[in-house]
């Protein structure tokens, strides 16, 4: 059993992540019956959402979402229009990425459905559950646990696991007792206040995100929730000249600070759901895990929200261990895989936080354009994360001798070895029987690698459908990617066989038809090799799978 301390996005996420891999796990956190309310982290970028359709829960994500608000930033007067503007660019989809907008969800609602998802599997998160310490040994970890009982007591309890996750936030337990360093620095001059509020007979228009104030001294905004007519707001207040503790003491120190920021007395507020300080630290841990124990999500990084990062991170935390937790785990690749959790992680999280820490400085600095700040590149999509150079990433097409940003090099549109696997709608059977047209995405999955085919070369299809019968069917899945002239209609042997009939496939993983190419997508949805030959496998394979 996996033993998991934390149950926020990425916590939830690397749950079902492993008990998609068949791996059982237990999830505590020491909260003891309210799971965190409000719509703090609300940002989901299209990255993200992928991730969640690998899994299966997009569907219900969506349900809850709705789309970024555009600003208006009001003069000093507190009524006057300065500004409106986007937070992002709406953009078109386009087949290579059908997703490609970012959709608010609070983290409330964000958590309730990963639960009710996880829930499906016969996993319940344990509240009430603190880890009190552990120490680990060759083969398991032993944790101490203190649990609160139906008599409201806190009794102990002793548990080996053969892991230990740590997504137990910036304070992390596990972090801080497996002794990593959580380098960076602290805004010592920037404490937030955040929380949600009621308005009542609210004059504002709630297809907008208010913003008053200048970030340069104090500003604070309102966005309003999700659902038409609801009559609560999401509170962000900051600034050097902030009176942070009479904002955060209750109603009455709220509505004050609120109504001098903002010159507003028309804004009448009810219920004060939840208000809390928030210290402005960016900082990143030295490594991601020791032995047999691993953190992830805010427990490894935490940073400005400006960019709406953090979660979105977290889960690309949790995709990219649990399906090398879970090989390992099954004893079907060397315990050396796990290596790669750590080394593919650090830059990408490095990177991230000099993106968010500019973004930060530019909203903060003292100037007439500070607004743009509040912009969202395209950037923070996160369709360019990437891989490259990756001890386990295998590019035959690439020689490997060019500088590799993490967080931009995959958006150059060459799609190499590490970079996101993209889409490519249109496919039809080549058999001919129908079933209308399919995608890519929809052959991908969170527990086995993909190796599509691209060939019209009958040896070079045959040598590596032989070479893939070495592995496990259910772990490595191959695909048959024909091009859209080819005359071939079916062939036996194992995996399927799909035209690209409208040519997206061959277009959008650089596949010149006429020539061949074998492209093996991981099961955190990237790209793991780009090989000439059936050879290539072996070489891929060998630090992944025993």
């Amino acid at each position: 059993m996996r033993f998991q301390v934390g149950a926020g996005p990425s916590g939830l996420v690397l749950a079902l992540s492993l008990i998609k891999n068949g791996v059982p796990v237990r999830i505590i956190d020491k909260e003891r019956s309210n799971y965190k309310v409000g719509q703090k982290g609300s940002g989901i970028h299209p990255r993200t959402m992928e991730l969640y359709k690998l899994l299966g829960v997009l569907p219900d994500i969506l349900e809850e979402s709705g789309k970024s608000h555009p600003l208006i930033m009001y003069e000093p007067d507190g009524v006057s229009i300065k500004v409106r503007m986007p937070m992002s660019e709406e953009l078109e989809s386009t087949p290579d990425r059908p997703i490609v907008n970012p959709i608010l969800i609070g983290q409330d609602a964000h958590e309730q459905v990963l639960r009710n998802y996880l829930a499906k599997f016969g996993c319940v998160v344990e509240t009430g559950t603190e880890l009190v310490s552990f120490e680990q040994g060759p083969d398991r970890v032993t944790t101490h646990l203190l649990k609160w009982n139906d008599a409201n007591e806190r009794v102990p309890e002793t548990v080996e696991v053969a892991w230990l996750v740590g997504t137990d936030g910036g304070r992390s337990t596990v972090r801080k007792q497996l002794g990593l360093t959580f380098m960076g620095e602290t805004k010592s001059a920037e404490r937030w206040v955040v929380g949600d509020v009621q308005v009542i007979n609210s004059p504002l228009d709630q297809s907008y995100w208010h913003v008053w104030g200048d970030a340069s001294s104090r500003t604070v905004s309102l966005r309003p929730y999700l659902k038409p007519g609801d009559d609560r707001y999401y509170v962000i207040a900051a600034g050097p000249d902030l009176n942070r503790e009479n904002m955060a003491s209750g109603r009455e120190g709220f509505i004050q600070e609120f109504r001098q920021v903002t010159k507003r007395n028309d804004i009448n507020f009810g219920k004060m759901i939840f208000l809390s300080q928030f210290q402005v630290n960016i900082r990143m841990v030295n490594k991601f895990g020791v032995g047999r124990v691993f953190v992830a999500g805010d427990a490894a990084h935490v940073h400005s929200p400006t960019g709406g990062q953090g979660i979105n991170t977290g889960v690309l935390d949790a995709h990219n261990l649990a399906w090398k937790l879970a090989l390992v785990h099954k004893r079907l690749a060397p315990p050396s895989l796990l290596e790669t959790y750590n080394a593919e992680r650090l830059p990408v999280v490095a990177a991230m936080l000099e993106c968010t820490t500019e973004l930060f400085n530019k909203t903060f600095k003292r100037a007439e354009d500070n607004h743009t700040g509040w912009f969202r590149g395209y950037i923070l999509r996160q369709f360019g994360v990437t891989y490259r150079g990756s001890p386990i990433v295998v590019d035959e097409t690439n020689p490997g001798d060019e500088a590799v940003d993490p967080y931009r090099s995959g958006l150059d549109g060459r799609v190499q070895g590490g970079d996101r696997a993209p889409e490519a709608p249109g496919l039809v059977r080549a058999d001919g029987e129908g079933g209308g047209k399919v995608a890519l995405f929809d052959s991908f999955g969170p527990a086995h690698h993909t190796v599509l085919v691209f060939s019209d070369d009958v040896k070079m299809r045959v040598e590596v459908l032989d070479a893939l019968r070495s592995y496990p069917s259910a772990l490595v899945k191959p695909i048959v990617v024909l091009p859209r002239n080819s005359a071939v209609r079916a062939e036996g042997g194992a995996g399927g066989m799909l035209r690209d009939e409208e040519g997206y496939a061959f277009k959008h993983y650089n596949v010149e038809e006429g020539t061949s190419l074998v492209v093996v997508v991981r099961p955190d949805g990237v790209v793991g090799a780009r090989l000439h030959s059936a050879e290539g496998l072996k070489l891929y394979f060998r630090p992944i799978l025993l």
